[in-house]
């Protein structure tokens, strides 16, 4: 530690604007914080953040964090609430607490203007974003900008990596690994010590319903799956409780006795849990994105979305609307991966 701390004196103080909303896509992010972390005050990095993307519990096993700092403006529309920060007046406070922090650098990962414009109102000299329109690059004073990403799939994580290696934090794309607090994996250990492996973990939770996979599927290659030997686990959030009982109640009394659930609200406790499984599977969510950057290998069914292409670890099973999905086309994947027990 005293080494990185020396050979960061003398470096700017710095924060990184996360502009987007899920989980997933802070995970994508994590290796890029560390690069800035890494040439920063301290070897240390603030992060303004969505409260929806649970910044502090995902980046708490993180030692290049200094804080995570909520900017709540226009929340999701699901969550059905005005944000702290919606309105000018709230703006004007949150500009205040950034200039009493005295930041000397900024990263904005978004070709959003508002950051840009907030960051230069707050003081922040050094001011680097995407560039995405001319109005966003007035209020810049860091080149080189990047151009929206064009490609096939998601753009989220193509654009965060163009803007890092363009700036010279990376050479190139960095596949994301996630930290987990080590009282979360000893408590996971112990949870688990009644569910032998392999352990399949399931992603039971979306963001939209077009992307959820439905309680019956699950239930059925649940089944399929303690046939074989295995245990499951059911990630998801509270949000997921009452999918995770449907799913149970599709199941035989001696089937649910080797299924695990665990719809919470703790992302260290899903974590944990996932480094301590063989395999998930499920619906492009979170949890997805968790298990991948814990080591964890996966199959995403993408029948609603693109599928995701940053790591190796996660493959794909493709379908034309969910419903086209069956628990006998993700049995075939499986095997053909030579998945646990396959």
């Amino acid at each position: 530690m005293g080494n990185r701390l020396e050979a960061s004196a003398g470096l700017p103080r710095t924060v990184v604007v996360h502009h987007r909303s899920g989980i997933g896509d802070l995970i994508w992010h994590i290796p890029y914080l560390r690069a800035i972390a890494a040439r920063s005050e301290g070897g240390k990095v603030s992060v303004i953040a969505r409260p929806s993307c649970k910044a502090a519990e995902v980046l708490a096993a993180e030692d290049c964090i200094d804080e995570v700092i909520e900017f709540d403006h226009r929340p999701r529309k699901g969550e059905d609430r005005k944000g702290r920060h919606d309105g000018l007046v709230a703006q004007i406070g949150f500009v205040r607490s950034l200039r009493a922090r005295g930041f000397e650098r900024i990263y904005i990962f978004s070709g959003r203007v508002r950051y840009a414009l907030l960051a230069a109102l707050a003081g922040i000299p050094q001011r680097a974003g995407f560039g995405f329109s001319v109005g966003e690059r007035m209020w810049l004073t860091e080149k080189p900008f990047i151009r929206p990403y064009a490609g096939p799939g998601n753009w989220v994580y193509p654009e965060v990596t163009a803007f890092c290696v363009a700036h010279g934090l990376v050479h190139g794309p960095v596949i994301p690994r996630m930290m987990v607090l080590p009282a979360a994996l000893e408590a996971a250990a112990r949870d688990l010590q009644a569910f032998p492996a392999p352990r399949y973990a399931f992603s039971i939770g979306t963001s939209e319903p077009r992307k959820n996979w439905g309680a019956a599927r699950f239930a059925q290659l649940a089944e399929a799956l303690l046939q074989r030997g295995c245990s499951v686990v059911l990630l998801g959030g509270p949000a997921e409780a009452e999918a995770a009982r449907r799913i149970l109640d599709g199941l035989s009394p001696a089937a649910r006795e080797r299924i695990l659930l665990s719809a919470q609200g703790s992302v260290q406790r899903s974590a944990a849990l996932l480094r301590h499984s063989q395999f998930c599977l499920g619906n492009d969510t979170g949890v997805l994105n968790m298990a991948v950057a814990n080591g964890v290998p996966s199959l995403g069914l993408f029948g609603a979305t693109p599928p995701l292409a940053h790591d190796p670890l996660l493959k794909a099973l493709l379908g034309d609307g969910m419903a086209s999905i069956q628990p006998d086309d993700v049995l075939e994947r499986l095997a053909e991966l030579k998945a646990p027990a396959f």
